[in-house]
């Protein structure tokens, strides 16, 4: 008993140490900061939440790693447009690098998401169970889509890209199968040979060429 009062014992340290360093219900990891920041909807503001990490910069999400924490009012109906850039508490802009995991899940009634061409990461989870997205426009500068960023998304009907390359990290089951079989995939003329062999996109029935869309300099 005493051996096995012991062994208990080195547990509940080994968790109690555990917990204290990752945080119980944690809203931010050690290494990030966030803020609330007001930004355009509709004919008003809403709140967006915003945290910064050390690898990918400021984006928006909670930093949470509950499922079903998403950044903004999970009530939000229509469109919605991340920003491009964001003032700090202390005046400072920066620009919106990132999604973060699962920032936008469950928004039930969201149908439009406008992606600013500065986010080059889409997390996992990041629009998931958005059940009204219907159209899905991904800008050129995107680096990577994790996977099941738009899981639980059964109305879209249309995912365009604006790169004329995919992805650099690019991962299968980012979509719905529903999305693969019923939505029409929208890429860059010249582009389109790239997706058909991306492990992102070739699972598209539907393709549609576009000719190049104008790009932003900056």
């Amino acid at each position: 008993m005493r051996i096995f009062a012991n062994e208990m014992k080195k547990i509940i340290i080994f968790l109690t140490l555990m917990l204290l360093f990752c945080g119980i219900g944690y809203t931010l990891e050690k290494d990030q900061l966030g803020f609330s920041a007001s930004v355009p909807y509709g004919r008003g503001n809403i709140q967006m939440k915003f945290l910064i990490d050390k690898q990918f910069g400021w984006g928006c999400g909670t930093g949470s790693q509950e499922y079903g924490c998403p950044c903004v009012d999970a009530n939000i109906e229509g469109e919605l447009v991340i920003p491009d850039s964001i003032t700090m508490p202390d005046g400072q802009t920066v620009s919106v690098n990132w999604i973060s995991r699962g920032s936008f899940q469950s928004c039930p009634k969201l149908t439009h998401i406008h992606i600013p061409n500065t986010v080059k990461y889409i997390s996992d989870l990041s629009f998931a169970g958005c059940t009204s997205l219907r159209e899905i426009t991904i800008p050129d500068r995107i680096r990577g889509i994790y996977p099941q960023a738009f899981i639980g998304c059964p109305e879209v009907r249309r995912v365009r890209f604006l790169s004329s390359q995919p992805p650099e990290e690019n991962y299968f089951g980012t979509f719905d199968e529903i999305t693969y079989a019923t939505a029409t995939l929208v890429v860059p003329a010249e582009a389109v040979e790239h997706y058909q062999y991306s492990p992102l996109t070739n699972r598209f029935r539907y393709h549609a060429e576009i000719l190049p869309l104008y790009k932003e300099t900056h």
